[in-house]
C-alpha cells in the first residue's frame, strides 16, 4: 500500500493468469486479440468491450469519427478500447487498428457490449 492509497484499499497483483490484472494490447495485435476473444463478434457477461475510452491510451473518437479522418498509410483507422472481464477482475486496453473489413465486426461487438453492460447488476 502506498501512502496516497485511501484507508481500507489494498493493491492486488496477480502472479500468473488474468485474475486481478490489467493488460495493454499493442496496436498491431489488437484486432487479432479482439477477434480471438469474441470470434462471433458478440460480447457476453464474462467479456465485454467499451470503445472510445480515451484516457492515457487514446481518444474519445468513435468508430464513425475515426473513419471521417484519412486512414494511416496502411489504410487503417484507430479507436481505443477497454475489454472488461468482471468475474476475473481483469481489463485489457489499447488502440485497435481497423480497416473497412472490420467495421461490421466492431459495431456488432459495440452493440452487444452495450446490452451486456447495461444488464449487469440489474433486476
Amino acid at each position: 500500500m502506498r501512502e496516497s492509497d485511501p484507508p481500507g484499499y489494498r493493491r492486488v497483483l496477480a502472479d500468473s493468469g488474468a485474475h486481478y490484472s490489467i493488460f495493454k494490447i499493442d496496436g498491431e495485435h489488437a484486432m487479432t486479440a479482439l477477434r480471438e476473444m469474441f470470434p462471433d463478434g458478440a460480447a457476453n457477461e464474462m467479456n465485454f468491450v467499451l470503445f472510445s475510452t480515451s484516457g492515457v491510451h487514446g481518444s474519445y473518437a468513435t468508430i464513425e469519427d475515426a473513419m471521417k479522418d484519412e486512414p494511416d498509410d496502411d489504410g487503417k483507422w484507430r479507436v481505443t478500447f477497454l475489454i472488461v472481464q468482471p468475474r476475473l477482475v481483469c481489463m485489457r486496453y489499447g488502440n485497435v487498428r481497423f480497416g473497412a473489413e472490420d467495421v461490421l465486426f466492431l459495431k456488432s461487438l459495440r452493440a452487444t457490449s452495450r446490452r451486456v453492460a447495461s444488464k449487469i447488476g440489474g433486476a
